[in-house]
């Protein structure tokens, strides 16, 4: 047995308790695969003799007799009643005339109370519609429905849904109550979104929602449905020529960039463009496309 655990170990990589579970489950498998062969093989093997009562049945059979009938048990046979149709208006025939004409009692009722909760038959083909309709019966009753043009003329009801109006808010101007009524976003996420907002001098893309810790795409779907940002916003801006590397709390700029901007000042003056940032090596083109719109040279 030892031998075989080695084995099973070495070949599938097992770990003890893992070789011990193989060998444990790998007989029930086989017990499993062979169990319904076996017991079909037995099955085949006892089948139940009925020759006995095969025989006794013959023998009932033989005793019973065949009464043939005659022509006077046949003439009191009783036979269907022939329904007389006639022209009928299945928007006022009353029930006990639907019965005469071969309907049976529940069909008759249901018509009766379709039309009482305001159903009309605008046509022949409705009557068929009617929920568990005797087939054989409308086709033989097809013929003789006349639908008259007073009927016809019912006033249609008409569902007015009320519309929800839905107001649309600019997410720079937000305040906490309307931020919580979209699904999801509770006191805490509320308020994180405000405070980031604030740190970053306000938003300029919808997409700025999604580097809000804690907001999920279905959150920052459902914003961009009740939200938007002005046109001709313009966020707060941080003038690169007198900030301090101590004054900057902006989620985009850290300590090292405002150092390298105060170096440059330092080395060749204000600065007369945004675009001279690109002269600081360690300033990525990715950085200074994304921080501009929040950046001033006045």
């Amino acid at each position: 047995m030892h031998r075989i655990k080695a084995w099973v170990r070495a070949f599938f990589g097992f770990s003890r308790g893992e070789t011990n579970a193989f060998l444990i489950l790998l007989p029930l498998m086989m017990i499993i695969l062979f169990s319904e062969p076996i017991y079909r093989h037995w099955q085949e093997g006892n089948i139940p003799d009925h020759s006995k009562d095969e025989q006794s049945m013959d023998s009932l059979i033989a005793t019973l007799s065949y009464v043939k009938d005659d022509s006077i048990s046949a003439k009191e046979k009783i036979k269907p009643t022939e329904v007389q149709f006639f022209s009928f208006d299945p928007n006022t025939l009353p029930e006990e005339k639907f019965k005469q004409l071969g309907l049976s009692s529940f069909l008759a009722s249901r018509i009766v109370r379709y039309r009482e909760k305001g159903g009309t038959f605008r046509k022949a083909e409705d009557v068929g519609k009617i929920y568990d309709m005797d087939s054989t019966w409308f086709k033989k009753a097809r013929p003789w429905i006349t639908i008259t043009s007073s009927t016809t003329t019912q006033p249609l009801r008409i569902v007015v849904k009320k519309s929800t109006v839905i107001e649309i808010i600019d997410i720079n101007t937000a305040d906490s109550i309307q931020l919580m009524k979209i699904y999801g976003i509770g006191p805490a996420l509320s308020k994180r979104i405000r405070t980031f907002r604030d740190r970053l001098g306000g938003f300029i893309s919808m997409d700025q929602l999604k580097e809000v810790y804690g907001l999920d795409t279905m959150i920052v779907k459902e914003l961009r449905k009740r939200f938007f940002i002005a046109e001709n916003f313009i966020p707060q801006r941080i003038n690169i020529n007198v900030a301090k590397p101590e004054d900057v709390k902006h989620p985009y700029i850290k300590w090292k960039e405002v150092q390298a901007i105060v170096a440059y000042r330092k080395q060749h003056g204000d600065l007369k463009s945004i675009d001279q940032l690109t002269e600081i090596k360690i300033l990525s083109h990715e950085w200074i496309e994304k921080v501009t719109p929040y950046l001033t040279i006045e």
